[in-house]
């Protein structure tokens, strides 16, 4: 199988995990909670504000969601892509809120949620280079990137180092749930650029063609 052939069907199979630009406002939104959270906390704390945001977050995703239709076409993904997709996603929310609960209740070490992020997004990498595995980093760098970086900063408290404090914050999981909405944000930006060079090449408007 040529380069080209499997950076298409790399593409093509995984066009609704490679759309970027729909990652941004989910990194906003992120960030955003995370800074709330640092001057909000407790029973009197006012939600207005993050459900407004986690609104306007859902709505953009959506209009981005239209533009890639529209611009790009639409792939279909397969039963068995959905329910993947479907099964990761509980496990990983799952595994998220228990990851929350320890961070909340205990003193440990490391950051049980970004642990869990950088599990996810490993996975999501894993999963989305299964059949071009040898160029697996060159066709999917961010996500791999991503992990790596918060795996890192969810463990570096076990060598003694409380970066966060460096600056100015207060809280180790606030700390790295902000970084994690910054890096989802340059990753769904990599991601677009990659789709801009890519799809103009592939014919990508396959009218729902599953792949």
């Amino acid at each position: 199988m040529s380069a080209e052939l499997s950076k298409i069907r790399f593409v093509a199979a995984n066009y609704s995990r490679l759309q970027g630009l729909r990652e941004v406002p989910v990194g906003m939104l992120v960030v955003f909670v995370s800074i709330w959270a640092m001057y909000n906390h407790g029973p009197t704390a006012d939600l207005t504000a993050p459900f407004l945001a986690a609104f306007g977050a859902a709505l953009l995703y959506w209009l981005i969601g239209r533009y890639y239709n529209r611009v790009f076409g639409r792939v279909k993904q397969t039963r068995q892509q959905l329910n993947r997709e479907i099964i990761a996603s509980v496990v990983f929310s799952l595994l998220a809120l228990l990851a929350f609960w320890l961070d909340a209740a205990m003193q440990i070490p490391v950051c049980a949620l970004g642990l869990v992020f950088a599990a996810a997004l490993f996975e999501n990498f894993w999963r989305a280079t299964e059949s071009v595995r040898s160029k697996a980093a060159a066709l999917f760098p961010e996500n791999l990137a991503a992990a790596i970086v918060i795996l890192i900063i969810s463990i570096l408290p076990l060598f003694g180092i409380s970066w966060w404090e460096f600056f100015g914050l207060k809280s180790q999981v606030v700390s790295v749930f902000m970084v994690i909405g910054v890096v989802i944000i340059l990753a769904g930006i990599w991601g677009h650029l990659r789709i801009l060079r890519a799809l103009p090449m592939m014919e990508a408007k396959t009218n729902d063609h599953p792949i």
